[in-house]
């Protein structure tokens, strides 16, 4: 197994976050080389992604299941699938927190690769799956950082309002 993790923080608030995160039609398209997008409920999806390690090319097909463990604070997101006789078992985990200015977001996700893509050598794998993953979270960042001031401020009248 594979671990990987990080943290950012968005000068945001929590609230805005969770939404964004715990939507799937969002939070999808942060995958990246994403070649097709099938959002199935609130909570699952499945994508169609472009894999390349080293000289191995081809699609993975996946399935994603989002869990919240902590309403407003915390969700795993389940991924597993594959693609060219391989094999991908992910879980990420994702925690919100709010800080001066914002709201930080901690991360880490485990992995398990199988089959012809993982034998090909622990090095190239770990750097291709660890690139994959760091790209998913600075591909979400950068979507939470383009997000309009409009939705801030429609997020937080609703906040007030409920």
């Amino acid at each position: 197994m594979r671990t990987y993790e990080g943290e950012f923080t968005i000068e945001q608030p929590r609230e805005k976050i969770w939404a964004f995160v715990t939507d799937p039609h969002k939070m999808g398209t942060c995958i990246p080389d994403l070649i097709e997008l099938n959002v199935e409920s609130e909570t699952r999806f499945r994508s169609l992604v472009k894999v390349g390690v080293g000289p191995v090319r081809g699609k993975f097909d996946l399935t994603s299941e989002l869990t919240v463990t902590e309403p407003g604070k915390a969700a795993s997101l389940s991924i597993r699938g594959g693609g060219m006789g391989s094999g991908v078992d992910m879980k990420a985990q994702m925690e919100l927190g709010d800080v001066d200015g914002g709201t930080l977001l901690k991360w880490r996700c485990d992995a398990v690769i199988s089959g012809p893509i993982a034998s090909l050598g622990g090095r190239l794998i770990d750097n291709e799956a660890r690139k994959i993953t760091e790209k998913v979270f600075a591909n979400l960042k950068n979507a939470l950082l383009a997000l309009p001031d409009e939705e801030v401020a429609a997020t937080d009248k609703t906040a007030d309002q409920g």
